[in-house]
């Protein structure tokens, strides 16, 4: 077997395991009762948000890439953007939906660029996470050990984040690395590593982007946490807090990259239980939740690949 090979197996018995932990004790009727209490109205309007979230996140892309002296129309950056969730959510791949987009769009813009430009909306993404989720787990406060330990790791997350901008910001490690000297067997990558930082270093240093970054995200957070009260409040489990609801949503979107699963299925919906579970959820309920989300998401996948059949070259990038 390969190494990717022996990857994905690991990732598929990690998947059945936290499915397997998650369905035991389920209550079936009542997860079954919680979906047919679910509105038509609700249902769309959480498509819509969902929907909206994915647009917002393009935009900040479209951004990000301005910003480092790339102009890319919106139309092409949803469609690559698109291209990324179908390789990230339908189909199991060692193949990323972040490389997806780095080879698409990197034929017409610069495999450099938009590889610098996909890590640099990444991490600005999840700085924002990070510094938000950690404020309102201090200021909700933390009831549990589980919720302690959630708001410690979210402190040292935003920490790490911060100093890394504050790094970039400051220290010009262009000139660090024209300075050398370095071992003769790395320089022919010298040239294209300077070129590399120094994009980087443009799209994540522009207060411009920065803010829009952060506008972003906290606008999409904000409006997944007023689906989710919805969701709640329907299912005859009134959540009066936004705060918390928004902290835990927060937690999640940064912990599920944790590649552990495959296509963080099991885990995305352990997190919602766990999470959950601390404000008064039933399992039952924060599962069909995560359910939904995911339909939605799997929704919009199926976008991209509609968007992936049209963009591909013959013989270019497999999902397979």
């Amino acid at each position: 077997m390969t190494r990717r090979q022996v990857w994905l197996t690991l990732q598929v018995v990690v998947t059945v395991i936290l499915l397997a932990l998650l369905f035991r004790r389920f209550d079936w009727a009542a997860f079954g009762l919680v979906l047919r209490r679910m509105s038509l109205g609700f249902y769309v309007g959480s498509l819509l948000a969902i929907v909206a979230g994915q647009l917002l996140y393009a935009l900040r892309w479209q951004v990000v890439l301005r910003g480092m002296g790339r102009t890319v129309s919106y139309r092409d950056v949803l469609e690559q953007y698109l291209i990324g969730l179908f390789f990230s959510n339908l189909i199991p791949t060692a193949v990323g939906g972040d490389a997806a987009k780095v080879y698409y769009l990197g034929r017409r813009a610069g495999y450099v660029e938009v590889g610098a430009s996909v890590f640099v909306d990444r991490f600005l993404g999840f700085l924002w996470l990070a510094i938000v989720g950690a404020t309102l787990a201090w200021y909700v406060g933390a009831g549990t050990p589980l919720f302690i330990l959630n708001r410690n790791l979210l402190t040292i997350f935003a920490f790490a984040f911060a100093t890394m901008l504050a790094a970039a910001w400051v220290v010009p490690f262009d000139r660090v690395l024209a300075a050398g000297p370095w071992p003769r067997r790395f320089a022919p990558w010298m040239p294209r590593l300077r070129e590399l930082v120094t994009v980087v270093r443009a799209g994540a240093c522009r207060p411009a982007t920065l803010a829009v970054s952060a506008s972003v995200t906290l606008g999409y957070v904000l409006l997944v946490s007023l689906v989710y009260v919805r969701y709640f409040e329907e299912s005859g489990v009134p959540v009066a807090a936004l705060l918390p609801v928004t902290s835990i949503i927060i937690s999640m979107a940064i912990f599920v990259n944790v590649p552990i699963s495959v296509n963080g299925i099991g885990l995305r919906e352990q997190l919602h239980s766990l999470l959950f579970a601390t404000i008064g959820v039933p399992k039952e309920v924060s599962v069909s939740l995560a359910l939904l989300v995911f339909a939605h998401m799997l929704l919009l996948s199926a976008a991209g690949y509609l968007a992936w059949l049209r963009a591909r070259p013959v013989g270019g990038l497999s999902p397979s």
